[in-house]
């Protein structure tokens, strides 16, 4: 990353390989969709190529990709977002009946843990995947989130109990 932010552009390449499984997976788990996942996998570098100069060597990339990949799924949540008594439109808008659909999948065809992790708000959900699916830490995420290692892990906790409920009723 070091090349890439001293412009050295060639060496993205060598990141994406690297990284964009990873992402996909990450994002994938939050959105529950392949195509807006890919998309967004392919958003988050091109904020890497945005935003190099912002990149500190004295952090780890990892928890620093991850974070673009975070903002870039908020981004994508807010300008998607449908307001909850918004019915009519969210009927008609494919990737959100596609989203209810599955809450109903998840409730009557085997609660599937994705589903079920479909059904969590999106910080819980995201916390979740951080750290049992991507691997990182709960000093990592503190620190993603702008929080205490402790906090994260309350946090986590929190949103692993909301996924039991819902897997589980």
């Amino acid at each position: 990353m070091e090349q890439v932010r001293d412009n050295d552009l060639d060496q993205l390449s060598t990141l994406f390989e690297r990284y964009q499984g990873l992402l996909f997976g990450f994002l994938l788990r939050l959105t529950n969709d392949r195509d807006t996942a890919q998309d967004l996998v392919q958003n988050v570098f091109l904020r890497i190529l945005k935003y190099r100069t912002s990149y500190q060597s004295s952090h780890p990339f990892k928890a620093w990709i991850y974070q673009l990949a975070r903002n870039v799924y908020a981004d994508h949540w807010k300008k998607h977002h449908v307001p909850a008594g918004d019915l009519e439109v969210a009927e008609h808008t494919p990737t959100l009946r596609r989203a209810a659909m599955a809450g109903v999948a998840a409730t009557y065809d085997g609660q599937d843990v994705q589903e079920a992790l479909g059904l969590l708000p999106s910080a819980q959900r995201e916390i979740l995947v951080l750290h049992r699916f991507q691997g990182f830490d709960y000093a990592e995420i503190g620190e993603m989130l702008g929080c205490s290692e402790g906090a994260a892990r309350v946090k986590a906790h929190r949103a692993l109990e909301a996924l039991r409920k819902i897997y589980f009723s």
